[in-house]
């Protein structure tokens, strides 16, 4: 059998949800590196829309982790399943983590 440890350490990367309109089913989101915003996604779930502005590449580099770990895609599908979450439990404004 072998061992071995992880090491966790803090990416930087965070997010806020600063829009979420549970009438429209509609939510913002922001993806912070080191408290400023880096991509704003809109996820208009009636619709069945997303739209992105800006982008992980711009600072995916500067975290220190590979692609594999922060993956653009992943962070928009997680961002997604969040909003639908907030949208089909009527939560407006969740409490921060």
């Amino acid at each position: 059998m072998s061992s071995g440890y992880s090491r966790i350490v803090p990416t930087g990367v965070t997010f806020k949800y600063p829009v979420i309109d549970l009438a429209n089913k509609r939510v913002i989101a922001h993806v912070l590196f080191n408290d400023m915003v880096k991509m704003k996604v809109t996820i208009d779930l009636k619709s069945n829309t997303v739209q992105k502005e800006g982008s992980i590449d711009d600072f995916a580099s500067m975290t220190g982790i590979s692609r594999i770990i922060l993956n653009e895609e992943q962070i928009v599908e997680s961002l997604r399943s969040t909003a639908a979450f907030y949208i089909e439990n009527n939560i407006s404004d969740p409490a921060p983590l």
